[in-house]
């Protein structure tokens, strides 16, 4: 009985085992298909998102087709309406192409009909002037190539024989003024012929003024011109000079006249301005020098040597001026003394290796400073 039980007892054991075993397979299918059930929901979920895009983009497709189409439609239009318009241009311009043409002709008939013209007239111009010259007269031509040629060498001659008549008149013209300038140089020559024949006799009708005098004298205003203007240039900057000195003594008076306290037995002070203060300065022995009243007496003597130099350098100048002045002067008695002697008939006219002009030895040393 107890074995029984135990085989019974390991039977529902082995049962309960399979059970186990056949529940827990069966829990695994049933998570494997909820797992595929979700997966399938997810992807049912993203295949209607796909759809409700593809409806979307469908939607937008379709309108933009109506646009297309509404596009298309009015380009249809439009084309039509511009071809129609081509069309009509065309035919003008075909039109018009036809007028051009029919004027373009008419000009041509009307041009070959004044060349003919033009020929006519040459011809009976050329006939014109043939009975005008003299000459027999010539109803008809040979060939027309003659008549041209002769024509054209006809108006070639003619403009020839105009250039020569218009260069005729233009000699003409030089020729006037040239025999115009001629006169007036024959005048000229008979005028300084007697002016110069009044020089050399000394005649009292001759030119008052020489133009070498008047050339020199202006040369000697002009010197002395620039020298007035230094001598005024070194007096004003002598004056200024002078100017800051007594300046500069003015206040050394009025601080010598206010002494500060303390300081009521100071030596007098040096104030010097020409040579003869220098000269007492130094001769006397009531006041004390000192290095600064030695450097403004040496200050005070380079000034005067400097106005002295100044002064001499215009003086030397003066001296240049008057000298190249009396030289010119020298200069022209002498050619004047030869020409009186050539003038007159007592005295033989010297050779010109014989003519010297004398000229100071003062004035050239006064040049040559």
């Amino acid at each position: 009985m107890k074995e029984n039980n135990n085989a019974e007892i390991l039977e529902l054991k082995k049962q309960f085992t399979a059970l186990q075993q056949k529940c827990g397979a069966k829990t695994d299918t049933i998570v494997r298909l909820g797992q595929d059930l979700e997966k399938s929901e997810n992807e049912k979920k993203g295949l209607a998102a796909r759809v409700e895009t593809l409806e979307r983009n469908l939607e937008r497709s379709e309108r933009e087709l109506q646009l297309v189409c509404a596009c298309q439609n009015d380009m249809k239009i439009k084309f039509g309406t511009e071809r129609q318009d081509l069309i009509e241009d065309i035919e003008k311009y075909k039109r018009e192409n036809q007028q051009l043409r029919t004027d373009r002709q008419e000009l041509l008939d009307q041009k070959a009909d004044l060349k003919k013209d033009c020929k006519t007239f040459r011809q009976t111009i050329a006939q014109f002037e043939v009975e005008k010259m003299g000459g027999p007269v010539r109803n008809s031509f040979s060939t027309e190539n003659d008549e041209v040629s002769k024509l054209e060498a006809h108006e070639k001659l003619q403009a020839k024989c105009k250039g020569l008549e218009s260069d005729l008149r233009s000699m003409l013209g030089i020729k006037e003024e040239l025999l115009m300038e001629r006169d007036e140089m024959q005048r000229k020559v008979a005028r300084l012929s007697n002016e110069l024949s009044y020089l050399l006799n000394g005649d009292p009708r001759r030119v008052a003024e020489d133009l070498d005098s008047l050339v020199a004298e202006n040369r000697f205003l002009k010197a002395k011109l620039n020298t007035a203007e230094e001598e005024s240039e070194s007096i004003k900057m002598t004056l200024a000079k002078y100017k800051q000195m007594a300046e500069a003594v003015n206040v050394q008076t009025m601080v010598n006249r206010s002494p500060k306290a303390g300081e009521g037995d100071d030596k007098p002070s040096v104030a010097v301005i020409n040579m003869k203060q220098i000269r007492e300065l130094l001769a006397s022995h009531a006041i004390e020098l000192v290095e600064s009243d030695y450097r403004a007496i040496t200050t005070i003597l380079l000034d005067l040597c400097n106005d002295k130099q100044m002064a001499l350098a215009h003086s030397r100048r003066a001296n240049k001026v008057l000298g190249m002045r009396l030289h010119e002067v020298e200069s022209k008695l002498a050619v004047l003394d030869i020409k009186s002697r050539s003038s007159s008939p007592r005295h033989e006219l010297p050779r010109d290796e014989d003519i010297e002009l004398v000229v100071p030895k003062a004035v050239a040393s006064t040049s040559s400073k």
